[in-house]
């Protein structure tokens, strides 16, 4: 998906998360939704990221 914040076009990165097989069922105002446990992960992934010009390396965990 291609996204623009203040004039300069990027492109969204997407990553897909492990859950557990067993969801649970929730109600919001009348409307009823799934929540999905997330599987405990440990691999690091550092993104390579730019603010205002400066690159700098951030890694979630």
């Amino acid at each position: 998906m291609h996204l623009s914040y203040r004039g300069v076009r990027y492109q969204s990165q997407t990553t897909q998360v492990p859950t557990l097989d067993n969801t649970k069922k929730g109600s919001y105002r009348g409307a009823p939704y799934n929540i999905n446990q997330v599987k405990s992960t440990t691999n690091q992934q550092c993104l390579q990221l730019k603010y205002r010009g400066i690159n700098y390396k951030n890694c979630l965990a």
